[in-house]
Parts: structure tokens; C-alpha cells; sequence
């Protein structure tokens, strides 16, 4: 995904988690909203989608494009979720 797009979904799943007052939201609950917005055409596998773009920005130090987004590292697998931000 392009990394301007990454950016503009970061606005549309801020506005989302505010709205929805979300709290550690995760991946596929976002699915939904994110496929209707047209940052993805299907959901397979609970968010695999987007969880998919976030390894693809932890591995290329990007995570800072998405601040909503916190992950919890184990020994093989990642577990993310969304908090809109306060500031």
C-alpha cells in the first residue's frame, strides 16, 4: 500500500475510533469501515489485510505513519490494536 494512502486511512480510522469510542480496537473490527472507505476490497481471515500493511510497516520502521496503532510482541507473533490518540 502507498504510504500516502496509509496515511489517509490513519485520518479515516482516527475519526472511526472517536466516533465508535474504541478502545484496543482490533484489526478486524476495523475491517468493516475500511473495506467501505475503499482502502480494501475484502476481508479474509479476521483482518489479515491490514494486519498484513502493519508487518509490512514494522519491518520497514514505518509504524510512526499509523500513531494510532500499538503492538504487543511475542516470540512468533504480533498482536496490534487501535487507540485514537490523545492529545
Amino acid at each position: 500500500m502507498e504510504y500516502s494512502k496509509v496515511v489517509k486511512m490513519g485520518y479515516v480510522i482516527e475519526e472511526f475510533l472517536k466516533i465508535k469510542k474504541l478502545k484496543n480496537a482490533k484489526p478486524k473490527e476495523l475491517m468493516p469501515m475500511l473495506i467501505e472507505k475503499g482502502f480494501f476490497n475484502q476481508d479474509h481471515r479476521d483482518g489479515l489485510p491490514l494486519r498484513n500493511v502493519l508487518r509490512d510497516l514494522d519491518e520497514k520502521n514505518m509504524l510512526y505513519l499509523l500513531p494510532q496503532v500499538e503492538v504487543e510482541r511475542k516470540e512468533t507473533n504480533r498482536f496490534w490494536f487501535f487507540n485514537a490518540i490523545n492529545i
